[in-house]
C-alpha cells in the first residue's frame, strides 16, 4: 500500500467525522434500564414496610381513630394531629407526607448495603415518634438485611407524627411486632422533646407517655439533663461492643445536640464536635445515617416530594438506573482507532481517487 505524503486531505477527514457521528448517535440511542445493586433487597424492604403500614391501618380503625383525607389524603393512618398533650414542637407537613413513601426502606437498603454492614452486625438505632412511617422503613430494612438493632425511643413527637395518646410510636411498635411482621421492638425509651426529658410539656402529656411505655413493656430512660440520657444512651448501645453503625430518624436532642448535622450518610470522623450521639458515634470512627430532612433526602434521591397516590414499589430511580452499552462503545471505539490509524499511515485519498478512476472506466 502507498504510504501518506504530505497532509491529510478533506475527505477522509469528512468520513471519519461522518461515521463518528454516527457512533455517537446510536450509543446515545443504547440506553437500556436496568436494575441498580441490592435491587431484590429494596425491594423486599419496601414490600415489608406497605405490609406494616396495613398493620398500622387496621389498628387505626380498630381504635376509631378517624383519618383526616385532607392532612392524610392517601390514608395511611401514620399522618397523627396537629397538636396533642404528647406534642412537642411544630412540624411540617409536607415532610410527614413525603415520609410514608414505603420506598425510602429501599434508600435505607442502599446506605447500609454502602456503608459496609454484614448480616447479624449490631446497629444502634435511634427513633422518635415525630416520623412513624421511617422508623417502620428502618426496620424493614433492618430486617431484610438480617441486621441486630438496639432501639431507644424518643416517644413524643412533633406536629403530624405518632402523637394520638392511644396510639404512640410504641404503640404501633408492639403491634407489628405481635403480629409477626418484625421481631424486635425498643428496649428503652425516653419523653423526648426538649432535653430528652420533657421540659416544657405538661404533666398530662408526660404520663401519657410514662402509660406508653408500662402498656408496651418498655423500659424508661430515665436522666436528669440532656447530657445524663446522652451518657446513658451511649452505655446501652455499647454494652455488647462498639455498634457496626447508628441510624437516628428525626430530630432528637440527644441525638442532634451539637454541631450542625447534614442529613443522610455520614461518614466516621466527619462530625468533629459536638456532644450528641451522631457526634460520639462519628468522633469513634462509626458510620451514621441521619434521616432528618426528609424533603432533602427526597430530592437528593429523585423520590416524590407529598406522593398522592403512594408511589409504586420498585419502580423509581433507587431500583433502576439507564446505562449506555459498554461493549458498543467499545467496539465504535476500537473500529474508529483502526480507521485513524490507517488513515494516518496510508494515503487514503490516493486509494479513494483510484477506486473512483476504475467505477468511471467500467461505466
Amino acid at each position: 500500500m502507498k504510504l501518506r505524503e504530505g497532509k491529510i486531505s478533506n475527505i477522509p477527514l469528512l468520513i471519519v467525522t461522518i461515521i463518528t457521528l454516527v457512533f455517537i448517535t446510536l450509543e446515545l440511542n443504547s440506553k437500556t434500564r436496568v436494575k441498580t445493586a441490592y435491587f431484590d433487597e429494596k425491594v423486599r424492604a419496601a414490600e415489608l414496610t406497605l405490609r406494616a403500614y396495613g398493620v398500622i391501618k387496621e389498628m387505626v380503625d380498630r381504635l376509631n381513630i378517624p383519618i383526616d383525607q385532607i392532612n392524610d389524603p392517601n390514608g395511611t393512618g401514620l399522618i397523627g394531629m396537629q397538636y396533642s398533650p404528647i406534642t412537642t414542637e411544630r412540624g411540617d407537613l409536607n415532610a410527614k407526607l413525603t415520609s410514608t413513601n414505603p420506598n425510602f426502606a429501599a434508600l435505607i437498603v442502599q446506605l447500609l448495603k454502602e456503608s459496609g454492614v454484614e448480616q447479624d452486625d449490631i446497629i444502634a438505632v435511634s427513633f422518635t415518634g415525630s416520623f412513624p412511617g421511617l422508623n417502620i422503613a428502618v426496620l424493614s430494612a433492618l430486617k431484610t438485611l438480617k441486621l441486630k438493632p438496639i432501639i431507644i425511643t424518643s416517644v413524643s413527637s412533633s406536629m403530624w407524627g405518632a402523637n394520638y395518646p392511644q396510639l404512640t410510636y410504641l404503640d404501633m411498635e408492639k403491634e407489628l411486632r405481635d403480629r409477626g411482621i418484625f421481631d424486635y421492638q425498643s428496649i428503652y425509651a425516653s419523653i423526648g422533646g426538649e432535653d430528652d426529658i420533657g421540659r416544657g410539656m405538661s404533666p398530662e402529656g408526660r404520663e401519657i407517655i410514662e402509660a406508653a411505655m408500662r402498656r408496651n413493656n418498655v423500659l424508661m430512660l430515665e436522666a436528669a439533663n440532656l447530657t445524663e440520657s446522652i451518657q446513658k444512651r451511649c452505655e446501652i448501645y455499647t454494652a455488647s461492643g462498639k455498634p457496626r453503625i447508628f441510624i437516628n430518624v428525626g430530630g432528637g436532642s440527644a441525638a442532634l445536640e451539637g454541631w450542625d448535622i447534614p442529613s443522610g450518610y455520614i461518614r466516621p470522623f466527619e462530625i468533629k464536635s459536638g456532644q450528641g450521639l451522631i457526634a460520639q458515634f462519628s468522633k469513634s470512627h462509626v458510620p451514621v445515617i441521619n434521616v432528618v430532612d426528609v424533603n432533602h433526602l427526597a430530592e437528593k434521591y429523585r423520590l416524590p416530594i407529598t406522593p398522592i397516590p403512594l408511589p409504586e414499589i420498585g419502580e423509581d430511580n433507587l431500583y433502576y438506573q439507564m446505562r449506555y452499552s459498554v461493549n458498543q462503545a467499545i467496539v465504535y471505539t476500537i473500529f474508529l482507532a483502526i480507521l485513524l490509524f490507517f488513515i494516518l499511515r496510508f494515503d487514503i485519498d490516493y486509494y479513494l481517487r483510484k477506486l473512483f478512476l476504475t467505477s468511471q472506466k467500467n461505466n
